[in-house]
């Protein structure tokens, strides 16, 4: 695949800051002490909370004894200059943080080697394991990057013990670093409360989908951040006229997919769609793992996946997957169409695949991971106490 000019830049004034520039920053604030309960909340694809970090939020509004601040700041959205002010000061800060919570690469975490005091918490933003990703995947990481986004990541949660394995090759880190305690953010999908908001969200700004099944296509991107593409978009639009009448299409594209094709029907964040769709249509996504803790069923539209096996592949056996398969527009009506596609929530193969991917998301995994912070801050637990902590250990 032919490099985009841009994305080589971008690499390079990243391996500048990463070793020079935020090295630098960080060595005058580290003399310093650590401060005791101070957190940092921190994110580089969002200007807000993102949802990654929703749920373990709001773990620290009930454990006062922690200082938490928030540092979030969409590099996308804003020039070198702002991105690189916005580095500095998370160095200052990094520097005398006793904890930091990330939820996906963030490279000022790594731009150097850290002080003892300090733990790093990589959330992650992704289920299961599926499409191979990081160090496993030539299209994440180009050959002429030099340097570690994960090197100072202290723990890094993932959905089930399945995951650890991949989770560390790609990450090039030791297995015991890579934690089955769950994913912080399916906490929100055990809360009543939760789903009704989305719901109601979901139906006040789509009110032509009252009484049609919603159908969420969420496909994942092709390619990298800066030549991010998509399979089956026009079929996909085609299909939403021809079935209008019944069915009520949802285009839910990935944020590197969206930043290039402006095609998403919705700004709703997929996680909030899932409470108010009864089918969901991916091809190597995770939002799959994510459709199953709503028990919807789930069909597998990837018309290039012979292309995509020679190029990232996965981890997992696709054809292991219980959904329906569809790799042209006339299999992927049927598959809409058949009784079959919504029974398969049904079966033992379902739901075996659901425990084997995501044995720790149980609606506590937040709990869990506030208890590793308790331990590790060596502060007093003035909150509540985790659940279902020896199963999650697994």
């Amino acid at each position: 695949m032919k490099t985009d000019p841009k994305f080589i830049v971008k690499q390079y004034v990243k391996m500048f800051c990463q070793h020079v520039l935020l090295p630098a920053v960080y060595n005058v604030y580290r003399l310093k002490p650590v401060k005791k309960g101070y957190v940092i909340m921190a994110d580089a694809h969002h200007e807000s909370l993102p949802f990654s970090m929703s749920a373990l939020r709001r773990e620290f509004y009930e454990h006062p004894q922690f200082d938490v601040r928030e540092m979030f700041h969409d590099n996308n959205r804003h020039g070198l200059v702002s991105n690189v002010l916005f580095m500095l000061d998370f160095m200052r800060e990094y520097a005398q943080a006793q904890t930091v919570i990330l939820c996906d690469d963030f490279l000022p975490a790594a731009a150097c080697s850290k002080r003892r005091g300090t733990k790093v918490i990589q959330l992650w933003h992704a289920c299961g394991a599926f499409k191979k990703f990081g160090r496993d995947s030539r299209e994440d990481i180009p050959s002429f990057y030099r340097g570690s986004v994960t090197k100072n990541w202290n723990m890094v949660t993932v959905s089930s013990s399945v995951c650890v394995r991949p989770f560390a090759h790609a990450l090039g880190l030791p297995t015991r670093r890579i934690r089955p305690i769950g994913v912080s953010r399916t906490d929100e999908y055990f809360d009543r409360d939760f789903n009704d908001m989305c719901r109601r969200r979901f139906y006040a700004g789509n009110p032509g989908a009252a009484g049609k099944k919603v159908i969420l296509w969420a496909p994942t991107f092709r390619g990298n951040a800066s030549r991010a593409d998509v399979e089956g978009l026009q079929v996909i639009q085609q299909l939403m006229k021809e079935l209008e009448d019944q069915y009520y299409f949802v285009i839910k594209l990935h944020p590197h997919s969206e930043a290039h094709l402006h095609a998403s029907t919705t700004t709703m964040p997929t996680e909030e769609l899932l409470a108010s769709a009864d089918l969901v249509i991916t091809d190597y996504s995770s939002v799959l793992f994510d459709a199953m803790a709503y028990d919807l069923p789930v069909i597998l539209y990837a018309p290039d996946l012979d292309t995509y096996l020679d190029g990232r592949g996965f981890y997992l056996n696709f054809d292991s997957i219980p959904a329906v398969r569809a790799e042209n527009k006339e299999e992927l009506r049927e598959a809409i169409k058949s009784p079959r596609t919504l029974a398969m929530t049904e079966s033992r193969r379902y739901r075996a695949f659901y425990d084997f991917y995501m044995a720790g998301c149980d609606g506590q995994a937040s709990a869990r991971v506030m208890h590793q912070i308790i331990k590790w801050s060596n502060l007093p637990d003035l909150g509540s106490q985790p659940g279902n902590e020896g199963a999650a250990q697994g």
